[in-house]
């Protein structure tokens, strides 16, 4: 019997982590159960309330969702309490006599905290200037000189609470609710519309005030400012996703209203070529999508707060929406609707929270991918919000109650887009075929990263120049007819460290830090459903040498082959390789079971040479997810070394979907071959049987004679390759 090393972690939650096969909730079930999920949202928000202990300047009582910075005049304080006003605002309108509201929380409750927390930020916006916020100032832009960043986005949700209870509100705070947004559409009529691609995208800041403008047309519609606002409000949204292109086109945006064109508002680009965009100074999944769910809420409100009279709508709000679903975002996602993050991600993970992008897609495009993305995102965030016990959205929140309402505002408007445009005739993809039709290996020239996708398992590596980072990432895939099982899927998690992470790893040398520069950022090769890669690293303050092969077969083997050389002599204190991230929290599985040192919970197999001490432990905090490093290769014993030694010369071979028993007899099939200096040979097998073969040239001549025994084919092999440095062979045998 395989000897089976058991790692536990805290305690088994008692929520069931194993749902049924990738099963397609209907639409009606999907409204009544994010309706619920934003009922059970109520307990954490009636928890985080706090009324005020002074009236605003008119004698009206007050209140505010506390935060970071609670009823501060910063995003923090501001963002906060006007996200979950709308929300609390959302469900008296909506889900009154259709959810089951949690122990000790009234509709009483509820109704208080919209209608006080919306007093509040209308109270506190310098357009008022009725009571000031906790730092005694007032938050809010109202010109081009007394401005606020973000703060549109914030008059955006107060403009949203407003129109939920607006039967409610008297004429005088209509008046307010005007002045405050009058006052931010000032500022956009004033502004530059900012463009520029390269690090800092201001995609998703256009995206936002094309928000507000909408919001406020919607509102009022007959205002004297209304044309200007809807004129400002299509350059925003053109200048979101705005690429080279649109320089030269000539397409009339809205042809049953007037003659302007795409080209007539454009400013700049804020996309790269390739539709890709960065953002906090690397690509990042999270800010390439949120445009797409932005102006898919500016056309919920326009529709929404306009009723029957759609007086003003645009074509605008879509812009280039089809191009980076189809160029990007669909080349990124993943079986359970996550998308995945080459860089990893400076917030939490396991949001989901491109849900709105997949909604907008699917109910304004009839996008039958989106349809599919967003069904098994939901199912994900309810399961997510199961493991906590106050109905908030997740455990350990990077941005406290922020990230709450903003996860809330997502739900919300999810639940609007399909009360708007219902898509029960809309027929959803399987995941097999959008997999198939989204497989083939696709290299991202301007941000070098390279994925492919098989039906086993999502690949991908990052060469990242911004912040800089080389690491990569494996993500099983869960087949239509498969069970799903978060704890499988979410095995791995993006990480990154020392400018490294996941199957890199790193070494720790004496008297150096441990940092690494890329020399090679990238030789590839695309080969249908495979990529192969090289990469050279200078690291520990340029101390060693580490050059490196990956191969992502086209079936399950993911090959990684490597040569690290002492550039002087040095000490070699830890060594840190073959890393994989694996999450042990409540959303995934609390316990992993490492079996005989090559298998993780009897689902996922790796095989190394050279066989040593894997190490799995020092569980952590990453981005709200509890991670474990396993390094499949550690050691502290202290090593020295002189210039041009060879430190490690590794090779391991990893798994998806692949249980204990044949993770061994493929480790009894990975074989070296006789190679000169300088060069690697490895062959290996995957389940099916197939062989492959991956020959590198490291440091040697550029050609080389490559020979020796293959057990699983029972013959020799010998091959005569002319290869430069740098490069790699592949074949299957």
């Amino acid at each position: 019997m395989m000897k089976k090393l058991l790692f536990s972690i805290g305690l088994w939650l008692s929520v069931c982590l194993t749902m049924s096969a990738q099963t397609f909730v209907s639409e009606s079930q999907m409204q009544h159960d994010l309706l619920q999920m934003l009922a059970d949202f109520t307990q954490y928000m009636k928890a985080d309330y706090q009324a005020c202990v002074e009236p605003n300047s008119v004698g009206e009582a007050c209140g505010c969702f506390r935060s970071n910075n609670t009823m501060r005049s910063n995003e923090d304080g501001v963002r906060s309490n006007a996200d979950m006003s709308m929300v609390c605002a959302f469900l008296c309108r909506y889900a009154k006599g259709r959810v089951v509201l949690p122990q000790g929380v009234t509709w009483d409750d509820i109704e208080l905290m919209a209608r006080h927390s919306l007093v509040f930020a209308y109270s506190t916006h310098k357009a008022n200037r009725l009571k000031a916020c906790a730092d005694r100032r007032y938050w809010g832009s109202t010109n081009r000189r007394d401005r606020v960043w973000e703060s549109s986005l914030w008059a955006m949700s107060v403009a949203y609470s407003a129109w939920f209870q607006w039967d409610n509100l008297t004429k005088q705070q209509h008046t307010y609710i005007y002045n405050l947004l009058r006052a931010e559409c000032q500022y956009e009529l004033e502004r530059d519309i900012p463009t520029g691609y390269r690090g800092d995208t201001k995609a998703e800041e256009n995206g936002w005030e094309a928000c507000v403008l909408a919001a406020t047309l919607g509102l009022f519609p007959d205002d004297e400012l209304a044309p200007q606002w809807f004129d400002r409000m299509r350059a925003f949204a053109v200048n979101s996703y705005s690429h080279k292109r649109d320089a030269h086109n000539r397409t009339i945006i809205d042809p049953d209203r007037d003659t302007v064109r795409v080209c007539d508002l454009y400013h700049g680009p804020n996309l790269y070529d390739d539709y890709t965009l960065q953002n906090h100074d690397y690509f990042h999944t999270s800010y390439q999508n949120s445009v797409i769910q932005e102006l898919g809420e500016a056309a919920i409100a326009l529709r929404l707060f306009q009723g029957e009279q759609q007086r003003w709508h645009s074509r605008s709000l879509v812009h280039h929406n089809r191009e980076v679903c189809d160029s990007v975002l669909y080349w990124l996602a993943l079986s359970d609707g996550e998308l995945t993050m080459p860089n990893g991600n400076d917030w939490s993970l396991f949001l989901y929270d491109q849900i709105t992008s997949y909604s907008t897609m699917a109910c304004l495009m009839r996008d039958s991918d989106a349809l599919l993305l967003e069904n098994r995102a939901y199912q994900m965030i309810a399961h997510r919000q199961k493991t906590t016990g106050d109905g908030s959205w997740l455990l350990r929140s990077d941005i406290g109650a922020r990230r709450m309402g903003v996860q809330a505002h997502r739900v919300m408007m999810t639940w609007l887009l399909h009360h708007l445009w219902p898509t029960a005739d809309l027929q959803p993809a399987t995941w097999d075929d959008f997999r198939q039709r989204y497989s083939r290996a696709k290299y991202f020239n301007s941000q070098n990263i390279v994925r492919a996708s098989t039906p086993s398992r999502f690949t991908c590596f990052s060469w990242s120049q911004g912040l800089k980072s080389y690491t990569g990432y494996i993500v099983p895939h869960t087949p239509d007819d498969q069970p799903f099982d978060p704890s499988a899927q979410n095995l791995i998690v993006p990480y990154k460290a020392h400018n490294t992470g996941n199957l890199l790893g790193w070494y720790d040398v004496e008297g150096c830090k441990t940092n690494a520069v890329a020399v090679t950022d990238g030789t590839y090769r695309l080969q249908g459903d495979a990529w192969v890669m090289n990469g050279r690293l200078l690291c520990n303050d340029s101390a060693l040498d580490h050059r490196f092969a990956i191969y992502s077969t086209p079936g399950n083997a993911v090959v990684y082959v490597d040569e690290v050389r002492a550039r002087r002599d040095v000490t070699v204190l830890r060594e840190r390789g073959g890393l994989l991230a694996v999450s042990t929290d409540e959303c995934t599985k609390l316990r992993r079971e490492l079996y005989h040192g090559m298998n993780i919970d009897n689902v996922f197999g790796f095989v190394a040479r050279p066989a040593g001490m894997a190490a799995f432990g020092q569980r952590q905090e990453c981005n709200s997810v509890m991670t474990t490093p396993l390094y499949i290769f550690c050691s502290d014993s202290v090593r020295h070394y002189r210039p041009g030694d060879v430190v490690g010369r590794r090779q391991v071979v990893y798994y998806s979907h692949t249980d204990t028993t044949t993770t061994r007899q493929l480790s009894q099939q990975l074989t070296e071959l006789t190679a000169p200096e300088g060069w690697r040979a490895t062959v290996c097998s995957d389940p099916d049987g197939t062989v492959y073969l991956l020959v590198t040239n490291f440091s040697g001549a550029d050609t080389a004679h490559v020979s020796g025994y293959i057990p699983q084919l029972r013959r020799r092999y010998s091959i005569d390759l002319s290869l430069p440095q740098g490069h790699s062979h592949t074949a299957i045998l």
